[in-house]
């Protein structure tokens, strides 16, 4: 990893850690909606890498609730459960919050794997957007709704290599500079990403 990849690999664990106490505290309040979640149903789905929490992806949250999406739930796992039946228990999840409507999923790592698993087997129209961070994948999966983000620099999961790779491998593979992989999650360009994607597939789903 170069400098720049490290301080920012620094700079996600610090930011990581100081989520934990926020989110206790969070825990322990009282749900209360915005004004979005009152007017239509627009769930989204948090999932958090290995041996992770909630407590990893508030920041993606809070930036998801400034772009319009009220309704941020979070999908929490054991660590050393199979991914089919953590597949299997988001899928009863997302039906239960999304209903026929459907569901936009975000997954980090560990968590994107989840996602891509329980997604690429639901009914058509129960998932309106896919989207993974530095998620690990399979050259001979096909998986052409979602959109991809990895980082050059990140030593856990590398990007695909094209010339190995299904050609419906991903929808849109996005490789970020000098990123590694817990900065995957704070990275600017992921979160513009992120809320582009669901916009757009929003937008969609109304027309």
């Amino acid at each position: 990893m170069n400098s720049t990849s490290i301080w920012r690999e620094v700079a996600a664990a610090g930011a990581l850690l100081a989520s934990y106490p926020l989110d206790a505290v969070a825990r322990r309040g009282p749900a209360v909606p915005g004004i979005g979640a009152l007017l239509e149903s627009e769930p989204v789905i948090l999932v958090h890498g290995f041996g992770g929490n909630r407590s990893n992806l508030l920041l993606l949250a809070a930036y998801l609730k400034l772009a319009g999406f009220e309704r941020v739930e979070y999908f929490e796992y054991p660590a050393r459960q199979l991914v089919p039946s953590s597949a299997a228990a988001l899928g009863r999840m997302a039906h239960e919050i999304g209903g026929e409507g459907g569901v936009h999923l975000v997954g980090h790592s560990l968590g994107g794997t989840i996602a891509r698993w329980y997604a690429t087997g639901a009914r058509r129209g129960a998932v309106r957007s896919l989207v993974t961070l530095g998620s690990p994948y399979a050259y001979g999966q096909v998986s052409p709704r979602e959109v991809a983000i990895f980082g050059d620099q990140d030593p856990i999961v590398r990007p695909p290599l094209e010339l190995f790779s299904h050609p419906y491998l991903f929808g849109r593979t996005v490789v970020l500079k000098d990123t590694g992989h817990l900065a995957l999650a704070y990275h600017p360009e992921s979160l513009r990403i992120i809320g582009t994607e669901l916009r757009a597939n929003r937008a969609a789903a109304r027309r």
